[in-house]
């Protein structure tokens, strides 16, 4: 198992960025971040509305509590 300790400081460094950046969706400022150079529209202009969709059907798939 991969150490999850690995989780909240990578959350919190993007929070820290996401927020002195709103204007990006999360999707957006991830692609930007990693700089790929790969094109993939439905990740960078997927809402956080939608997002939130997935991540709750993720949770169900998972018996997530």
């Amino acid at each position: 198992m991969r150490d999850p300790k690995r989780i909240k400081p990578l959350l919190e460094k993007i929070e820290k960025i996401w927020m002195e950046n709103p204007d990006f969706r999360l999707g957006q400022l991830i692609m930007v971040i990693a700089r790929t150079g790969e094109h993939n529209p439905k990740l960078f202009y997927l809402e956080e509305s939608e997002l939130l969709k997935k991540l709750d059907e993720f949770e169900k798939t998972q018996n997530i509590k």
